[in-house]
């Protein structure tokens, strides 16, 4: 558990980036007359910002009604972070759970839902895998090869279908400037950690293609209390896409995303309930393939493009060498939609009407070891078309609305539709922006929730019924000091109906299950976002989140949920020096106390647990020797913080990596 007082360590951590501002607070006041606050601090007037994710075509920011949050690569070689989620951590009401050290099962949460109520796409294929129960492992994503992503908070599904019953994240990777680029880099530090990859591109103004990949390889670290056995994590990533114009209408594109992986991970001590030292691993395979075509007609009024998308997983598990389970996954989409841009009338400009056809199949297997009269062996399937409408206007020239609707068909439940609707107002004169939304979500049961079966854990139930969630946010963002820094407040409410309890206990079995929880689940909170830019050296961004998540209990209240820390805060800097030659960057992140849950030797009854809140601090810096090669440190966890995520499996300690990166 947790040694270090959270509110003395808090303030050290503090320390650091407040002497950051001091230090450079002459240069920033100076250098503020001068500067160009377009880059962070998305301005009223900034066009040039887009939203794709919040109303499936390009949207300039302004003019969003959802609360969404964006991250780009300058971002991510400032935080040189090697995994896309510890950037994502940041950002309001978005919460990880990391279960031990790398290579641990990864998840994300947003607003306090469960995290495969949150849609993954990369690269337009919808990434959340049904043979992680829709989740989307983000142990596996490593961010070399990302360039922009967007998180779109609220229910969703109205646009997005089942998985966006909470939000969804967009992840866009590398595609290059125009002519020919390359870039390479590679780094060791603590653990015995390697991680090294490139890129290359070549772009004209017809067309493209990008490649990357990187490698990662740690012996990493031990996860329980009492054991010395380190858990070692590598993967592999790579990437591959292709764009071309054949005509000044028409568009073509390819996309393809391959990641393996191999992780060790400890077993449960079923004497104490704790996890111990063992030889498990994990090896987890997933492949990301679309291709897509588009057209544009009568001077862009109207706009067609159908895309086709595929899925591919494989994740095997094995005990002292030898395969005991097996789950996998295939995933078939076929996307068309149909964009008409409507002239003007009246007092209306800039209208929108989307309409959409989705349609998907999963299928899903399961092998495994017999256990009694439970065999886990098992094909099964689900397909979905989902028919979408929505119609964005803008009655005033301030003012931007839009209303959608999305009627399901499932082959396994019964049809649903959602609706959403969102709307968001300038002020010019003062320079403030309300935006807000209403939506609905609804989730599918997963294949592993109806039909999955684990010995000595878990007995899936077939009867479960899908989750209903509704929400609505309503927010006010201020720019200030000349539109150099942007705040923005957020209050949201969601209720979900019909949410699934995991950790049921069947008596027939003996074993876990899933259920339906009687009464509605409760999603209230309010998000801060800070973006500054001090002057043209120095940039702060920063978040808090008030998150109270509460479902219904065995005595008809609602008790917390567990692993959603009703306070979360993060507050970085970013110092440019000599000239742009040097950087600085010093991230400090807090996540307070949250609920878990011990499951003790049967029959005792399982346990509620609380787990301590922690402030990391991480520390990274870079020089660039030339113009093309620089060379860069980083400190993760600087104070050396002991955590958990999860009861019983501690996080990593402190670490140090150092490395070189060159391009063309």
């Amino acid at each position: 558990m947790k040694t270090s007082q959270p509110l003395t360590l808090g303030v050290r951590s503090l320390c650091i980036p407040l002497y950051l501002l001091l230090l450079f607070a002459a240069d920033t006041l100076v250098a503020a007359e001068d500067s160009d606050p377009a880059a962070l601090a998305t301005s009223p007037g900034d066009e040039e910002t887009m939203i794709v994710t919040a109303h499936r075509i390009k949207i300039p920011a302004s003019r969003v009604g959802s609360s969404v949050s964006t991250i780009d690569r300058t971002l991510l070689d400032e935080r040189q972070s090697v995994f896309t989620v510890d950037v994502l951590s940041d950002l309001p009401s978005v919460a990880v759970s990391r279960t031990a050290g790398f290579g641990s099962l990864t998840e994300v949460r947003i607003r306090g839902a469960e995290a495969n109520q949150v849609l993954v796409v990369i690269d337009g294929v919808e990434a959340n895998d049904p043979g992680l129960g829709d989740t989307f492992d983000f142990a596996s994503l490593m961010s070399y090869d990302v360039d922009r992503i967007e998180v779109l908070r609220g229910p969703q599904s109205a646009l997005w279908g089942s998985d966006a019953a909470a939000g969804v994240i967009n992840i866009r990777t590398r595609e290059g400037g125009q002519g020919l680029n390359g870039s390479g880099f590679l780094e060791g530090g603590s653990e015995n950690t390697v991680f090294g990859g490139g890129n290359a591109s070549w772009n004209t103004n017809r067309g493209g293609v990008s490649v990357n990949a990187s490698y990662f390889d740690t012996d990493g670290t031990d996860a329980t209390v009492e054991g010395d056995e380190d858990d070692g994590y590598d993967n592999l990533s790579l990437s591959l896409s292709s764009r071309w114009r054949p005509t000044d209408t028409t568009r073509l594109s390819l996309f393809s995303r391959y990641t393996e992986g191999t992780s060790e991970y400890d077993g449960t001590d079923f004497s104490t309930g704790l996890p111990a030292d063992a030889d498990n691993k994990s090896d987890d395979e997933l492949l990301l393939l679309s291709g897509s075509a588009g057209i544009t007609l009568f001077d862009d009024v109207w706009d067609q493009s159908i895309r086709i998308t595929y899925l591919d997983s494989d994740h095997k598990q094995s005990t002292d060498g030898i395969e005991n389970a097996k789950t996998g996954a295939e995933k078939v989409g076929l996307y068309y939609q149909s964009t008409f841009n409507l002239p003007d009338w009246a007092s209306f400009s800039s209208q929108h009407l989307i309409l959409a056809i989705d349609y998907e199949d999963e299928d899903f297997t399961q092998r495994g070891i017999a256990f009694g009269a439970f065999d886990p062996n098992q094909d099964q399937n689900m397909d979905n078309t989902g028919y979408v409408a929505e119609f964005m206007t803008q009655p005033l020239s301030a003012l931007s609305v839009s209303a959608s609707v999305r009627f399901d068909d499932n082959s396994e439940f019964d049809d649903v539709t959602t609706y959403r609707f969102t709307s968001s107002y300038l002020i010019s004169a003062s320079n403030t922006r309300l935006h807000a939304s209403y939506g609905e979500g609804q989730k599918s049961p997963t294949f592993i929730e109806r039909f999955g079966f684990y010995p000595d854990q878990f007995l899936g139930n077939p009867d479960l019924e899908p989750e209903k969630n509704t929400g609505f946010d309503i927010g006010v963002q201020q720019w200030l000091f000349g539109e150099r820094t942007s705040i923005d407040v957020t209050y949201f409410s969601e209720r979900l109906e019909n949410e699934i309890n995991g950790f049921a206990f069947d008596p027939d079995s003996g074993l876990f299950t899933a259920e339906n929880l009687n009464g509605k689940s409760r999603r209230d909170g309010v998000e801060v976002e800070l973006r500054s830019r001090l002057g043209s050296n120095l940039t702060v961004t920063g978040s808090y989140s008030y998150t109270d998540s509460r479902e219904p209990d065995d005595n008809g209240g609602r008790s917390r949920e567990l692993r959603r820390p009703k306070h979360m805060a993060a507050l970085n800097l970013n110092q440019r020096l000599l000239n742009g030659r040097a950087n600085v960057n010093v991230n400090v992140a807090y996540s307070g106390d949250q609920r878990d849950r011990f499951f003790p030797p049967f029959p005792a009854n399982p346990e509620n647990v609380t787990l301590d809140s922690y402030v990391l601090v991480d520390i990274t810096g870079s020089f660039a020797l030339t113009e093309r090669v620089d060379i860069y440190a980083r400190a993760n966890n600087s104070f050396d913080e002991t955590y958990q995520n999860v009861y019983g499996y501690q996080s990593p300690e402190r670490a140090v990596y150092g490395g070189v990166r060159m391009k063309l």
